[in-house]
């Protein structure tokens, strides 16, 4: 049974009612172009999701290259300013830019043998960014970043612990960071941890 159709509302509400004919009047009134949009605009969504994905991806590592380069030229500059912390005669004892001295490992070979620190500890330490150590046998596990935080002097406290474990030697916790925030230095100040403002 067909139903009358006075006025344009009529056409409407009998759409509303019938989904097979809204499809029959949408065939008829849209190119197929443009009945394809929705599929392509899922399409193209997707590859704009996979273009972020990659420049995220890129920026990451472009991220590291800096902050890599930042380390190396920060060594010597950290070596310069630890004589604030009462480290005389400075030299690196390890760094992550591949620089370490054979003592240092031979040192943390010695404290896991006789069971000063653990495996797992030693191998902590050797995540750390710089150790330095003075000839009147004082230390500094420093942290070194372009964009410090919270985590990096929670983890330069924690291989400073290890490190006086393992040595018996005075340890001081470093943060290494080009014009640090004021509120960094307060909380570095307040956790114990020096900081040491290294242009970028």
């Amino acid at each position: 049974m067909t139903t009358p159709v006075n006025s344009f509302q009529d056409i409407l509400d009998a759409l509303e009612r019938d989904p097979s004919l809204r499809e029959q009047v949408r065939s008829h009134i849209l190119t197929e172009e443009l009945l394809q949009l929705p599929a392509q605009f899922l399409l193209l969504r997707a590859d704009v999701d996979d273009i972020k994905s990659r420049m995220n991806r890129v920026e990451g590592r472009l991220g590291n290259i800096e902050g890599n380069l930042y380390e190396q030229r920060a060594l010597n500059r950290i070596l310069a300013r630890v004589y604030r912390l009462g480290i005389e005669g400075a030299h690196i004892a390890f760094s992550q830019a591949g620089q370490a001295r054979q003592d240092f490992h031979d040192v943390m070979a010695g404290a896991v043998q006789t069971g000063a620190v653990s495996q797992d500890e030693y191998e902590d330490l050797a995540e750390a960014d710089l150790i330095v150590r003075g000839r009147n046998r004082r230390h500094a596990v420093v942290e070194i970043s372009l964009g410090p935080d919270g985590d990096d002097m929670t983890r330069s406290l924690r291989r400073s612990e290890i490190l006086q474990r393992a040595t018996g030697e005075h340890v001081s916790a470093a943060i290494a960071a080009p014009d640090p925030h004021p509120a960094l230095a307060r909380e570095a100040e307040e956790r114990n941890v020096h900081v040491l403002d290294i242009p970028a």
